[in-house]
């Protein structure tokens, strides 16, 4: 069944001020980010059976499908 939206702009807690691209596959950068910026939002591919098993660092499997982005996490 659906639902009505529950939006309400009084309950927002952070505003987006822009946005930075960072280079797919590339640590140092992430890296710099982090440090010069802060945390940094991250789209997973969270579908292979390697990400289970995932327990720190920079996740990487080869086989990730940019197109299937379907878990996100906070890089810090």
């Amino acid at each position: 069944q659906d639902e009505s939206c529950m939006y309400s702009p009084t309950g927002k807690a952070a505003k987006c001020r822009g946005y930075r691209e960072i280079p797919e596959g590339n640590e140092k950068a992430l890296k710099r980010a982090v440090a010069r910026i802060g945390p940094i939002s991250v789209g997973i591919d969270a579908s292979l059976p390697s990400f289970q098993f995932y327990s720190r660092g920079v996740y990487y499997d080869e086989s990730c499908n940019a197109e299937n982005i379907n878990h996100a996490v906070l890089a810090v």
